[in-house]
């Protein structure tokens, strides 16, 4: 079992790796903001399944809960740049 959790950590973290460096290519572009926190919604949510990879049950219910506070987060950092009209200079 140890075998297949480093497996899946190994796969997790390559994944963020390139997910950040797909951060880093964007261009300044309109609304470039809401592509990176689409980026960032997502790559959350499957880093938080490798948690439930581990087998512990703090760990699992930490994640759970992240699961639910991540998109509350994403959707108030998004909507508050649509309401604020700080610009497109991300």
């Amino acid at each position: 079992m140890n075998i297949v959790q480093a497996v899946i950590f190994i796969i997790a973290g390559a994944l963020v790796l390139i997910a950040s460096f797909g951060l880093l290519r964007f261009e300044k572009m309109p609304n470039i903001l809401y592509a990176r926190l689409h980026i960032i919604g997502v790559l959350d949510s499957a880093c938080i399944l490798t948690l439930f990879a581990y087998g512990k049950v703090n760990l699992a219910l930490i994640a759970i809960l992240y699961f639910i506070l991540t998109p509350v987060a994403i959707h108030s950092i998004a909507k508050s740049h649509y309401e604020g009209g700080a610009g497109d200079d991300y």
